[in-house]
């Protein structure tokens, strides 16, 4: 072998170990960016449901009803926190909403949702999902973990109210990722009536190719497989594991699905998916030139007639 070939090869492999390293360091980033989340971060977040997502109106209507603060043990023992708005007593009437906020944002993104609910008459639980706003955690779940969350929040609610309580579940983005595959969990409560998604995903791992590729035009194909291995690793799951599209199937109350028509973040395409998949009768709400979770701000009227027209078939 020559030294012109020698070079040749050396220059190659050392290509090859530096795209390699490359891919296990974007990979590793990716998880950093995508999984976990800091103190700072969730502060953050919290200030940001509070600043951006409401208007002063909101954050005095919300205080104005001197929500209780409620607290809960995960599965895995992480210390979750909500806030409880409940009906006067002159006006109860056994509905209960659990609202599901969506990635980092925090409970007090859900104001304007809770609004619409409790204005029906609903009582309204507000979680922190696990690793945001004043909830335990530095591991985000991406509705995955947040399931189990989810199915111990519909029997604290129970308690919170009364043993016949009717519950809805509703959630945007990946809240709305957590309510499906909550609702198919086989050991969720006969409680839960019916499900509301506004901008679900269909599958971890497709949402996370997309995002890679479309926000930060990154190989997304090597960089999720490095991000999932080191999720299933340190969080207990893969992005495959978290697939809602199978979860959906195996739902057995009503569904309402919500979505932009112009959503960037979460294709209409994975919205297809998921209605075929349901197995139980659904609502399609399909808002015009709505981006991701801007259903509500684009038409509030139409979203909240959309929503109590859905509520009074399969609910009251």
């Amino acid at each position: 072998m020559n030294k012109s070939t020698k070079y040749m090869l050396a220059g190659l492999g050392a290509a090859a170990f530096g795209i390699t390293a490359g891919m296990g360091i974007g990979g590793y980033i990716s998880f950093l960016v995508g999984i976990k989340n800091t103190e700072k971060a969730k502060n953050k977040a919290i200030e940001r449901s509070q600043s951006q997502d409401n208007n002063a109106l909101n954050i005095e209507w919300f205080n104005n009803l001197n929500p209780e603060e409620i607290s809960m043990l995960s599965e895995d023992g992480l210390q979750l926190r909500a806030s409880f708005l409940r009906q006067p007593e002159a006006k109860q009437s056994k509905k209960t909403v659990i609202l599901a906020h969506g990635y980092h944002h925090a409970r007090m993104q859900m104001i304007p949702y809770s609004k619409i609910f409790y204005n029906m008459g609903y009582n309204v639980l507000m979680p922190d999902a696990r690793s945001h706003g004043e909830s335990e955690g530095n591991l985000i779940g991406f509705g995955w973990l947040d399931r189990r969350d989810y199915v111990r929040w519909v029997q604290r609610a129970v308690l919170l109210t009364h043993t016949d309580e009717k519950i809805v579940l509703m959630g945007i983005s990946m809240g709305a990722a957590t309510v499906i595959s909550a609702a198919g969990e086989p050991d969720m409560a006969t409680n839960l009536t019916a499900v509301i998604e506004d901008s679900s995903f269909n599958r971890l791992d497709k949402q996370f190719r997309h995002r890679l590729k479309r926000y930060y035009h990154l190989p997304s194909q090597e960089f999720e497989a490095i991000a999932s291995a080191l999720t299933k690793k340190e969080a207990g799951y893969s992005f495959k594991e978290a697939n809602i599209q199978e979860q959906v199937k195996k739902v057995r109350v009503p569904i309402m699905f919500i979505h932009g028509e112009a959503d960037r973040y979460v294709p209409i395409e994975m919205l297809d998916d998921l209605v075929e998949a349901a197995r139980v009768p659904s609502q399609v709400y399909l808002v015009d030139q709505a981006d991701h979770v801007q259903a509500l701000p684009t038409n509030p009227h139409r979203y909240q007639i959309e929503v109590a027209n859905f509520l009074e078939k399969y609910v009251d």
